[in-house]
């Protein structure tokens, strides 16, 4: 991969590269402030950014922030690399744009995790480029191979992040700083519908549409959003939500209502969406993180069709 690494302490940067060239990376070019890293990043294009926190001037998290608006560099798989542990610094990089969060001193092996990691989402990058370029032709052929399990960013849902991305906040978080979060799915009922009925583009788009739905609904809300696949999408937050999450579908559910000429001229079904109760850490989910996402997942799955509120009271 060609990885730009920005560090203002170029002892540490002398440590890192060694352990890059050990895990073969060896395209390297490294930066010492924000400001020269976007000049880098405005000449050239890389695979893999890793950034430090705590820099004069421009710090890493607003670094991550511009480089966001990079569209050569939207996707670009982002690790910072921080002694900073506390949970607004974790809060901070994830809600810029970060994928992944490493805590100084270093260790080999978390490195050669996180590059690993980095790796995949460059593959990834591929099909997220295909996707977005054939966002708006709705009625496009072209061949798109998608897995109906497997999570992918959806073309134009800019508040949205990564899934790994998510998994890897909720692991930074750790087991002391899980009891204050909470997540909730977001199921298509139908979902698999469009997956067997209809063109790759069409099912993306409908993920697409679900998206924009999701997004005017929850614009008050302050949380973290990511598409899990098997068209299921998953939010996590850390404080109360100002609305209901009944009202909350019932509004995604008439967002939806405005693409339903498309559903009909395509001879499909409109896309019924299920919000589930809160799913909250339990004191064995404590020992993984991440299992909250599956427990939400599971809980807008198995939602009965009643809008009962003893049931949302009772997930």
């Amino acid at each position: 991969m060609k990885i730009l690494a920005v560090d203002d302490d170029p002892i540490f940067l002398g440590i890192l590269l060694p352990m890059l060239a050990a895990l073969g990376q060896t395209d390297v070019t490294t930066a010492n402030s924000g400001d020269e890293a976007l000049f880098k990043l405005s000449a050239e294009s890389f695979d893999c950014l890793l950034l430090d926190i705590q820099m004069p001037g421009m710090s890493g998290v607003q670094l991550c922030g511009h480089i966001r608006n990079l569209p050569n560099h939207r996707r670009t798989p982002i690790v910072m690399i921080t002694s900073m542990t506390g949970k607004r610094f974790v809060d901070d990089a994830f809600n810029a744009g970060a994928t992944d969060y490493i805590t100084k001193p270093l260790d080999p092996m978390d490195l050669k995790a996180r590059i690993s990691m980095a790796e995949r989402l460059l593959k990834e990058r591929r099909l997220t480029a295909a996707l977005e370029k054939k966002a708006d032709q709705r009625n496009d052929v072209i061949a798109i191979e998608v897995d109906f399990e497997t999570p992918f960013p959806i073309p134009g849902f800019d508040r949205a992040m990564e899934y790994l991305a998510l998994e890897n906040y909720l692991l930074m978080l750790g087991s002391k700083r899980m009891y204050s979060t909470a997540a909730f799915g977001i199921s298509v009922r139908n979902a698999h519908i469009f997956f067997k009925k209809s063109a790759p583009t069409c099912f993306v788009n409908m993920l697409g549409d679900v998206a924009s739905a999701i997004s005017d609904a929850v614009k008050a809300e302050q949380m973290m959003i990511a598409y899990a696949g098997s068209g299921n999408f998953v939010a996590v937050v850390s404080s109360g939500l100002s609305t209901e999450l009944l009202e909350l579908e019932a509004m995604m559910q008439s967002g939806i209502e405005d693409f339903a000429s498309f559903y009909t001229a395509d001879r499909l079904p409109l896309p019924q969406i299920k919000v589930g109760g809160l799913a909250r850490a339990s004191f064995f989910g404590l020992l993984n993180p991440t299992s909250i996402l599956e427990h939400a997942i599971d809980l807008a799955q198995s939602r009965p069709d009643s809008k009962s509120k003893s049931w949302w009271t009772a997930a």
